[in-house]
This record gives C-alpha cells, sequence and structure tokens, in this order.
C-alpha cells in the first residue's frame, strides 16, 4: 500500500488502473488540489464541497462508491487542547483524509502503513480511525492533571478567583470535545455497516471499526467523569471561599470583642469620680487598675474562643 502525502494526478490515475489500495493524507489542501483529487478518484460533489468548507459537525455521509467522514481528534497544548477536524474519503480502492491543522497522529502512521499489503483493507481505515480515537487519551491525561492542581491550589492556598475562571474554561473545552465524541460514536455506530460494504473493500476476520465505537464510548464517559469532577470543582472552590470568610469573620469578631472590653475598661477609669480622682494616683494603682484591667479580660476573653474553636463544649 502506497501513503501519499501530495496530489498527483498521474500517480492516482496510476493506482486507481492498477486497482492498489493507497492513502492520500492531505495537510493543507488548498481548492485546486481538491478538484484535482475529485475529478481524478470521481468523489460524490457534494462530499468535495463539504470538504471545501471545514467547521462541520461529526458525520458519516453515505454516498454510491464512497463514504465521507468527518472525525474529530485532539492535542494537547499547554493549559488546553485543540480539535483537529479531518475529513476522510474511504472507498474500497483508497483512503482521502483532509485537515487543516498539524496532526501528528496521522504524521506517525505514515511510516508504519507505507508498504504494508497483506493486510485487510478495512484494518487500514480501522488503523486511521483508531490513531485518531487513541489521541484523545493523552488529551484526557493533561485534563486531568489540570483538574488535580486546580484542586490543590484551591484546598492548599487561598482560594483565587482565577482558579474559578480556569475551571470554567476547562469545564466549557471538556464539554465541547465530549459533545464531538459523542456525536461521532453515534455517527460511527449508524455508518459502520456502510464503510464494511463498500464496494471493493476487502474485510477481515475482526471487527475493527466496533473497537473504535467501543473505545469513543470510554473516551466518551471519562470525559462525562471529568465535566462531573469539574462540577463538583467549582462547589469546592465556593466552599473554601466560605471557610475562609467565616475564619475572617470570625478573627475580626475576636477583634471587635477585645476593643469593646478595652473601651469599657478605659471609659470607667476615665470617669471623673472623686474615689478615682484621689485613690488611683500611684505607678503600681495605674499598673493594677490600669493596665491588669485591660490584660486580664483580653487573656479570658482569647481563652474563651480558643476553649470554643476546640469544641470543648
Amino acid at each position: 500500500m502506497e501513503v501519499l502525502t501530495s496530489v498527483a494526478a498521474d500517480r492516482l490515475a496510476e493506482l486507481r488502473r492498477r486497482d492498489e489500495f493507497f492513502w492520500l493524507d492531505l495537510a493543507t489542501a488548498s481548492t485546486a488540489e481538491l478538484d484535482v483529487v475529485g475529478d481524478v478518484l470521481g468523489l460524490h460533489a457534494l462530499a468535495l464541497e463539504d470538504t471545501k468548507e471545514f467547521g462541520q459537525r461529526p458525520k458519516v455521509d453515505v454516498y454510491e462508491e464512497s463514504v465521507l467522514v468527518v472525525f474529530f481528534t485532539a492535542a494537547a497544548r499547554p493549559g488546553s487542547f485543540d480539535m483537529i477536524e479531518v475529513h476522510m474519503h474511504l472507498s474500497g480502492g483508497y483512503i482521502v483524509t483532509a485537515r487543516h491543522d498539524e496532526c501528528l497522529a496521522l504524521d506517525d502512521l505514515h511510516e508504519e502503513l507505507r508498504g504494508i499489503d497483506e493486510h485487510p483493507e478495512d484494518e487500514i481505515v480501522y488503523r486511521v480511525l483508531d490513531v485518531l480515537t487513541d489521541a484523545y487519551y493523552p488529551v484526557i491525561d493533561a485534563a486531568e492533571e489540570q483538574v488535580d492542581a486546580l484542586e490543590a491550589e484551591i484546598l492548599t492556598r487561598r482560594p483565587r478567583r482565577a482558579q474559578l475562571e480556569a475551571t470554567y474554561r476547562l469545564r466549557q473545552d471538556v464539554h465541547a470535545m465530549q459533545r464531538r465524541v459523542l456525536a461521532q460514536r453515534d455517527q460511527l455506530l449508524g455508518g459502520e455497516q456502510a464503510i464494511l460494504h463498500l464496494p471493493g473493500l476487502t474485510r477481515g476476520s475482526r471487527m475493527y471499526l466496533r473497537d473504535v465505537v467501543d473505545h469513543l464510548a470510554q473516551i466518551g464517559g471519562e470525559l462525562t467523569r471529568q465535566n462531573d469532577d469539574l462540577q463538583a470543582l467549582t462547589g469546592t472552590y465556593f466552599n473554601a471561599s466560605a471557610t475562609r470568610l467565616t475564619e475572617l469573620a470570625t478573627r475580626l469578631t475576636l477583634i471587635t470583642v477585645a476593643f469593646l472590653v478595652w473601651t469599657l475598661v478605659t471609659s470607667f477609669f476615665g470617669q471623673n469620680f472623686a474615689w478615682l480622682v484621689r485613690s488611683v494616683d500611684t505607678q503600681r494603682d495605674f499598673l493594677v487598675w490600669g493596665v491588669g484591667g485591660l490584660v486580664v479580660p483580653t487573656v479570658l476573653i482569647g481563652a474563651l474562643f480558643w476553649i470554643k474553636r476546640h469544641d470543648w463544649f
């Protein structure tokens, strides 16, 4: 089997005449190149039009001699991930993939598939879909690490609004990826038989495409769990913020009570009673009645809050 990465009309026509199965992977195909591919391979006009206009939803469109699969894969990047839209034209004699973004999963598969002739052609289709599906697992792991890091920051440090914003952004990304994964699982499950029954496509004994559907279902479950974890993390943020606010209110209450006692004591000794004026006139009296009147209530109030903090009563 040949793996091609550029449009060469003569080479494509020769492979078609020899009825040799091949894979044409176009990373950044122009409209003119797509027109050449469509003419040589006889792609349906509607399928070719869809490939010229990216931004499609996941789908499996069945035509007379080919099937168009719009499949989304993912690639991790620092702090987030990218969704990569891949258009696959499947026939009994070829696979054509078109994309606008770099996809390392497909690039790495080129060398693996070059020269393979003994494998059934439906296995080749499976391997292309499989690497696109397996690319989700590193993204899920990266998202899981972000969730754990955010949770650790919220629980061990002061809750910050930036953490809440990061949680919401990650939740939106995970939810968007979940919608696409579940949609293409349903589409591939419904279009599996149409792909397997393409005229001229050789089949093996193993149900390869069913494995892709199972993996997509597993990935959808993982994304559902992550979505739930992020929702719970939002609640954890608000609980941590409420706890910190309660602790701050407790400290302010303690300070307020202390100042109230101090104000009461100083106000009493600030009165111009005759006994106070005649009796409190030495340094010893000032230390006992003045300073002691402030220190003793403060110690008692502090001890009361300490005992209450440790739930002794």
